[in-house]
């Protein structure tokens, strides 16, 4: 199934010239589908640990034997930006937290206490987090995802093509 053939599509002026409307037909692409499955349900999934390297397109091609069922990964995660709500690849964190922190990646963004909780630099055995760790750990907390069981993505499919027609 190619995900964008089912959108709906909208007449668009291309040109937007005051007089000289050109109206053509395009997919929005803006229309948003949120899933109707539990997320609680553990019987339609599986838990995955999203590894250095892995992609929502190679998931699917080894999951589902079909790398255009990539969507089926985020709809199931409720991943709207596949930039940002995908973990990021280590090269790419260093990248995203040297733009964010201005080149300062092990500069101070927090102090923690030995169980993790944030804490003021006074406080007794508090320790620096710096900006990449911090980030690291927001983006490794990305990397547990929900797996559609492989029997129920028909029914995803199907519902899928309901809710955007």
């Amino acid at each position: 199934m190619a995900y964008f053939n089912h959108f709906p599509v909208i007449g668009y002026d291309v040109r937007g010239e005051k007089n000289n409307i050109n109206i053509q037909f395009i997919t929005n692409v803006l229309v948003r589908i949120r899933k109707k499955l539990e997320v609680t349900n553990n019987y339609f999934f599986e838990q995955y640990f999203v590894i250095e390297g892995d992609r929502p397109d190679t998931l699917a091609h080894q999951i589902y034997g079909d790398s255009d069922l990539h969507w089926i990964i985020l709809y199931a995660n409720y991943m709207t930006n596949p930039f940002y709500d995908w973990p990021l690849s280590n090269t790419d964190l260093q990248k995203y937290v040297a733009k964010k922190y201005d080149n300062n990646i092990y500069g101070v963004n927090h102090w923690e206490d030995i169980d993790g909780y944030e804490v003021d630099e006074t406080a007794s055995g508090a320790t620096v987090v710096t900006h990449y760790l911090h980030e690291e750990k927001l983006n490794d907390a990305k990397r547990s995802i929900n797996i559609i069981k492989l029997e129920f993505v028909d029914q995803i499919i199907k519902e899928f093509k309901q809710l955007v027609d």
